[in-house]
């Protein structure tokens, strides 16, 4: 009985693609014929079997890693980035003072990122703005129905539920740029990308709403232009680290480089999913 139990739930461990089409007949399989532990392994082969060949599958579904999960995972990463990156307080004054070397370029490279940084995450929380705005007049225009107000109204309310996480962010960026003028240059770029991410679940929600594409598609836009003012930001980082690099170890050069590139990458991600579901369009039937 239990090995019997056993082998139906290692059905569950084929692909989506081959269960649909042979599923039903392993279960009636199973169910007919005495169970073995041969018939546990052999399932458990023929399920790696499965996955290796999976493309041959008819009616495979191809196989795509969701977006939200790669944002997770490269949010984290730049989690574990930071400390290596702004907490190395001997290397950030090191390299710092190596670059005051070239006179005012330093102080000036240095206000470059930091005002950047801070323009990307300004424009990322306010990208919102257009889709809440015309959330919240279509919540009550009586020229909407019934199911369009109430989406409007999810808008509405997730926006609201996403600004308090983001003004968080915001607050801890501020609260630890404590660690140098170097230091202070890169924190932005550990903040922004989250709080472009932050932001998707509102042209998520938005995207279910047809009246409200155009208003986001500007938001996606404005987005997309912050994921680039984040990667321009990057760029007088870069330079200052060139600038010290003599003095700075390769281990904290390789750190801000990686994190660099996760941050890019993330706010890259970040405007292009929500440029994607600035385009959704729903049927007109169900906005009733």
């Amino acid at each position: 009985m239990i090995l019997r139990v056993i082998a139906r739930s290692m059905v569950s461990l084929y692909p989506h693609a081959w269960r649909q089409r042979y599923g039903d007949e392993v279960a009636d399989l199973v169910a007919s014929r005495p169970v073995r532990v041969r018939t546990v392994l052999d399932l458990i082969g023929g399920a790696a079997d499965a996955w290796l060949h999976h493309r041959r599958i008819p009616g495979r579904r191809p196989f795509r890693v969701p977006a939200t999960a790669v944002l997770y995972v490269l949010g984290a990463a730049l989690w574990f980035l930071w400390n290596p990156s702004t907490r190395d307080r001997q290397s950030l004054h090191r390299a710092w003072a190596e670059a005051t070397d070239m006179g005012t370029l330093a102080q000036t490279l240095q206000g470059m990122a930091t005002s950047l940084f801070a323009t990307a995450g300004v424009m990322g929380a306010l990208a919102m703005t257009p889709v809440v705005l015309a959330a919240r007049g279509a919540m009550d225009d009586p020229v909407h129905g019934l199911v369009t107000r109430e989406r409007a109204r999810r808008v509405v309310t997730t926006a609201l539920s996403v600004a308090v996480p983001i003004v968080l962010l915001g607050y801890l960026s501020y609260a630890t740029a404590s660690a140098g003028p170097l230091g202070d240059a890169m924190t932005g770029g550990f903040f922004v990308p989250g709080v472009l991410a932050l932001s998707l679940p509102v042209f998520t929600v938005a995207a279910e709403v047809p009246s409200l594409t155009s208003e986001a598609g500007t938001g996606a836009k404005v987005l997309a232009v912050a994921a680039i003012v984040t990667a321009l930001a990057w760029l007088p980082v870069a330079a200052l680290t060139l600038l010290g690099l003599a003095q700075a170890p390769w281990t904290f050069a390789a750190a801000v480089t990686v994190s660099a590139l996760v941050s890019v990458c993330m706010a890259g991600l970040a405007a292009r999913h929500a440029l994607r579901r600035s385009r959704t369009v729903t049927s007109p039937l169900t906005a009733v």
